[in-house]
């Protein structure tokens, strides 16, 4: 698309290069007259061919002079409106007719506007064989008096779709997805119907359509279509996104997901990314999209190794003041959850209740602090923890965690350890100190150790007491 600018842009200059040239061929024709009159050279035919000669380029270059004065030098001012180039055609035909016109009659004493004015036979043929030319003139006229369409907007006719390029007296053109130009005469659009997604209103509606088993709730299946629309790069905030259901089918619901999108271009794009996230958010909030009903045959399949939630456990550093109950107890309100490559785990400024062990794949840390921008901070890898504070503390998430490539977590709830601080309350004391140690090595390590001996302790006796305050112990 830049190339075709591009190009546009030097077209718009040819009118003004050739003038120049017509005008420099016209100066050294008349030079050369003036010099041959100058010598006494007799040659009365060369010197009238040369005057006229020289008339015809000075017409010429006049000519092609005003055609870039009048429509190419504001062709930048008008370049987003389809205008421009009906424009340059209507300016070049004109001046050209009226080029010839004066040629004929300057040259050769030849007036053919009477022609044109007294035969109505010759009008009539004129009419006749040019009817599909007229109809696509008048079109382009209509086209751009009604504003359908305008350089720049998103439209399509028949099967065609793409980016309007250029309306001019006979056609307008589009860019397609494939970057494939098409060239539709501009009566068809009159005898069509068109649709454009830029003009009036930019609002489009992405449609994405799935389905649940009747196992999960309809409400549950809602909240979380609505949940990934709101995550997803391009999907309009006004108006909101909507759930419908849109029929029982013999095995499931049938659900129809409506987004607005702000920029049709990226259509294909935000149907991909929330196609994508729907994926992901249904495999980790166990909702099946079933498939259609088979006849299905049976046979003995071998078993499949599973994680074992209690050995990944046991393998948490800040865990290991817990003994084998207390381990079967975090287990049972544990989970494993998969997150596609882009997508947000947790979010900064949002409560939290949870901690991630990251079993596979990578995950970038980003904070916004004060400002506007997020920074990234770090990079975890399988085998690290974040959120292990929001789980013991109940505080807000501190920074936001996205899964670089496709991501498997095992997800511990605080649910767990209300019942293990129950039983025996000093298991908060012993994890205090085990989470102020990770911590403290990890600011030793951005502070290059400078931090006090104090600041151990003071960090214990802070997770402590937020401890003892969100779990009421």
């Amino acid at each position: 698309m830049t190339r075709y600018n591009q190009n546009q842009q030097r077209a718009s200059l040819r009118p003004l290069i050739t003038a120049v040239f017509l005008a420099a061929l016209a100066a050294v024709l008349y030079a050369a007259i003036q010099y041959a009159q100058a010598l006494g050279l007799d040659y009365p035919q060369a010197v009238s061919g040369g005057h006229s000669a020289f008339v015809v380029l000075v017409t010429l270059c006049a000519a092609f002079f005003l055609r870039w004065l009048i429509a190419d030098a504001p062709f930048n001012l008008l370049r987003r409106y389809t205008f421009a180039p009906l424009l340059r055609t209507f300016v070049t035909l004109l001046l050209l007719f009226g080029s010839i016109l004066f040629l004929l009659h300057r040259l050769l004493g030849l007036n053919i506007l009477p022609l044109f004015t007294t035969s109505a036979v010759l009008t009539g043929i004129i009419a006749l064989s040019m009817q599909d030319t007229f109809k696509n003139l008048f079109t382009g006229l209509w086209i751009n008096m009604e504003r359908v369409v305008a350089k720049g907007d998103w439209v399509r006719f028949g099967d065609k779709e793409g980016m309007v390029m250029d309306v001019t007296w006979r056609t307008t053109r589009l860019l397609t997805r494939e970057n494939a130009f098409v060239f539709i005469p501009n009566r068809l659009l009159a005898e069509g119907v068109l649709e454009n997604y830029t003009y009036p209103s930019p609002l489009n509606v992405v449609e994405i359509k799935v389905s649940a088993s009747y196992k999960d709730p309809p409400n549950k299946v809602k909240d979380v279509l609505l949940g990934v629309a709101s995550h997803v790069k391009g999907v309009a905030e006004e108006p909101a996104p909507v759930v419908w259901i849109t029929g029982y089918g013999e095995f499931c619901i049938h659900y129809d997901l409506r987004v607005w999108i702000n920029d049709f271009k990226r259509a294909p794009d935000v149907n991909s990314d929330l196609s994508s996230a729907i994926w992901y958010a249904f495999r980790r909030s166990n909702i099946e999209m079933p498939y259609p009903a088979r006849t299905v045959y049976y046979r003995k399949a071998e078993a499949q190794p599973g994680t074992d939630i209690c050995g990944v456990l046991k393998s948490i550093d800040f865990l290991g003041a817990l003994d084998e109950g207390a381990i079967a107890a975090v287990a049972d309100y544990s989970r494993l959850e998969v997150f596609g490559q882009g997508e947000a785990i947790v979010r900064e400024g949002e409560d939290g209740r949870s901690c991630y062990y990251i079993i596979s794949g990578s995950v970038e840390i980003l904070h916004k602090g004060g400002g506007h921008r997020e920074t990234r901070l770090t990079v975890l890898v399988a085998g690290d923890l974040f959120g292990e504070m929001s789980l013991l503390t109940g505080e807000k998430r501190n920074a936001t965690a996205l899964a670089k490539e496709d991501t498997t977590c095992l997800v511990m709830e605080s649910d767990a350890f209300k019942k293990i601080f129950d039983e025996n309350p000093d298991v908060a004391a012993s994890l205090s100190e085990l989470l102020a140690r990770r911590r403290h090595e990890q600011d030793d390590l951005k502070t290059m150790g400078a931090q006090g001996p104090g600041a151990r302790d003071e960090l214990k006796n802070s997770i402590l007491a937020g401890i003892r305050r969100f779990f009421k112990i």
